[in-house]
């Protein structure tokens, strides 16, 4: 019998503790490691076993006596209630009930449910004695997040009046804030905490260059209190909220979300000019990011893959396309000049047999203009929270050395100075070596736009180059 009960997706996320461990819990649906999956005769209860880390699987249930409020339970050592494996075995449900086989609770669980409706019996006839109101789970995420950001106002005031935010003292505390910060969900000020800490351990900066450097973290770390204190309160703030949304809450922006903001893309067609692979030692995080050209538009935008540290194989690696592909529909998450785009993996379609004319139609779709570019980035820059760095496709007129600097430069004579930003590999020597593959012609070039610090000066890492007969890969 199928179950009685009836769920979507939205309800388990609506369940969910936080979208964290939701998506955790869609990963462990589609993992194929559930066992014993069954539905009881009654339609009332849902069971199944998760081989985790332990030596056995984890037990889980949900208890569906009232179909409005499901009781899950899980012997899983997750601290976090209702855990993800639990919420897992909800979701495996609706992709496949089919797989549920008929089984019944065992003694234990009849017992537990007994249990409840006697408690909850209680309460319905118990004294008038007034009730203890517990906070839910996203009350409580909400007063974590504001007691943080009070303590971090006050560590930046004191860092700011001290004069030397990294004497060992501030580091000390820093540190320890980090992790508060983290555990109340609020990335953009956990990743400005993190740099602090990064420039404070540089040991080739002196003092002054830790000043300087410092100075910038920790005015990003200020307007992130502030921009996260006006969202959480739900005030209006500048018009770029949605770009800076998912780091201010620690929230993901959903498909259904982006629709209502006209943020969805049909029958995109794209080319994948370059990938890249980067360690954000700030967010403990390792970035691939697929560099897709749209074919129509000729806007730059970006599939990542946010894989952390610890933990890097539980998130899957991001794809990188080889061939022209069209996505039949994707998602376009706020953001600055590169936009994030989303879609659903595996409904994309890979071109093996891509037209004569393709690096052509590239070339055409390249920015001739670097000033624009320029002037586009450094608008990007003003805001305190935004990338510090952007990619663009340039035209170029003219590629070659001045004296010791490789320089690109368009039609009216603007340059920019390329140059790496890693010490053990150079795409600025690979692009030199193109050059003479690639001869007269007038290649475009995928820069990644970033600055110097304490210069303020725009530099620009190559990352591929583009001709009529040829498209290369400068990284690795």
């Amino acid at each position: 019998m199928p179950l009685t009960a009836t769920f979507t997706e939205e309800t388990v996320r609506g369940i969910a503790p936080d979208e964290a461990t939701f998506k955790k819990a869609g990963e462990i649906a589609r993992s194929g490691k559930f066992a014993n999956l069954g539905v009881s005769a009654d339609g009332s209860w849902l069971l199944g076993e998760f081989a985790g880390v332990a030596a056995l699987p984890y037990q889980l249930s949900a208890d569906f006596h009232d179909p409005a409020i499901p009781v899950l339970r899980s012997n899983s050592p997750s601290r976090v209630t209702p855990d993800k494996f639990s919420l897992g075995l909800l979701l495996s449900y609706l992709q496949d009930p089919d797989a549920f086989a008929p089984r019944e609770p065992g003694d234990e669980l009849l017992i537990k449910r007994e249990k409840k409706l006697a408690m909850d019996e209680k309460k319905k006839t118990g004294s008038a004695a007034p009730r203890k109101i517990s906070k839910t789970a996203p009350d409580k995420k909400l007063t974590a997040q504001r007691d943080a950001l009070e303590v971090l106002e006050r560590l930046l005031v004191e860092m700011v009046a001290g004069g030397v935010w990294f004497s060992p003292q501030h580091v000390e505390k820093v540190e320890k804030l980090s992790k508060q910060i983290s555990d109340a969900s609020i990335p953009a000020a956990t990743f400005g905490l993190r740099r602090l800490q990064l420039i404070a351990k540089q040991k080739d900066l002196n003092e002054d260059d830790k000043v300087i450097a410092g100075t910038d973290v920790i005015a990003a770390i200020w307007s992130a209190v502030k921009r996260t204190r006006a969202t959480l309160a739900g005030k209006p703030i500048e018009n770029d909220a949605d770009a800076l949304y998912e780091d201010l809450t620690g929230k993901t922006w959903q498909t259904n979300d982006l629709r209502e903001k006209g943020c969805v893309l049909t029958e995109l067609s794209l080319l994948e000019l370059a990938f890249e692979r980067i360690d954000d030692e700030a967010r403990q995080q390792r970035l691939e990011v697929s560099n897709l050209l749209d074919l129509t538009s000729g806007q730059i935008y970006q599939a990542i893959a946010n894989r952390p540290f610890k933990g890097l194989n539980q998130i899957p690696q991001q794809t990188s396309y080889m061939t022209p592909l069209t996505v039949p529909e994707g998602s376009l998450v706020p953001g600055f000049v590169n936009r994030r785009l989303r879609w659903e993996k595996g409904s994309e379609h890979l071109n093996e047999n891509p037209p004569g004319d393709l690096l052509e139609k590239a070339l055409g779709l390249a920015r001739t203009d670097f000033k624009e570019a320029l002037a586009e980035f450094r608008a990007q820059l003003k805001q305190p929270l935004a990338p510090r760095d952007a990619v663009f496709f340039l035209r170029c007129e003219k590629l070659g050395k001045v004296g010791d600097k490789v320089i690109i430069a368009d039609a009216d004579g603007t340059r920019v100075e390329l140059k790496d930003r890693r010490k053990d590999y150079s795409n600025v020597a690979n692009l030199v070596r193109a050059a003479g593959m690639i001869g007269k012609d007038k290649p475009a070039v995928l820069v990644r736009f970033y600055v110097l610090p304490l210069t303020n000066m725009v530099l620009a890492v190559p990352l591929a180059a583009v001709s009529a007969k040829h498209h290369l890969r400068l990284g690795v």
